[in-house]
């Protein structure tokens, strides 16, 4: 006997044996969503998980739908004499509204991956981790649909006029 059979004090078969299949994430409630121990992850690396908070989660389709939504007014706002501040987006509007939505889409959905998937990586070597930065994105673009809003409002009304036939 090894000294590494010594220290493995599992009950049962070792569960390991059989590959994991892709539908099984479905089935099975023993994820991880934290690591158990200290040295499971080094100072300073990165370590990934199989299950995030239901928060980040709400958070994540906040962003997406925020998104979106920004995207509209943006369209919204160009209609009113407004103009594009980035570059990037001011490039694909010129293409068109299709792809500008999906341009902008495309460009969250990969941010937000991102952000989650490196969640407990420590920003600048200080406490606060990646997973902190969703939550101060989702409150930005409240706030810059609040401003998109009140630009909306403070648009020239436009005046249907209702052309009759010849008046008497």
């Amino acid at each position: 006997m090894t000294s590494n059979d010594a220290n493995e004090r599992r009950l049962g078969p070792d569960r390991r044996r059989r590959p994991t299949r892709p539908w099984d994430v479905f089935f099975h409630g023993r994820r991880r969503s934290r690591h158990r121990r200290d040295y499971d992850v080094p100072a300073g690396s990165v370590g990934f998980v199989d299950r995030h908070p239901i928060f980040l989660g709400f958070m994540a389709i906040a962003l997406l739908l925020l998104t979106i939504t920004d995207g509209v007014f943006t369209v919204l706002l160009l209609d009113a004499d407004c103009e594009e501040f980035n570059p990037v987006m001011a490039y694909m509007l010129e293409r068109g509204v299709h792809d500008f939505l999906v341009a902008k889409y495309v460009l969250t959905v990969t941010g937000t991956v991102f952000l989650l998937s490196l969640r407990t990586y420590p920003l600048f070597g200080t406490r606060f981790r990646v997973a902190h930065v969703l939550p101060v994105l989702v409150a930005l673009y409240v706030l810059l649909l609040g401003y998109q809003a009140y630009l909306y409002g403070l648009r020239p009304a436009t005046k249907a006029v209702a052309t009759r036939g010849p008046g008497p």
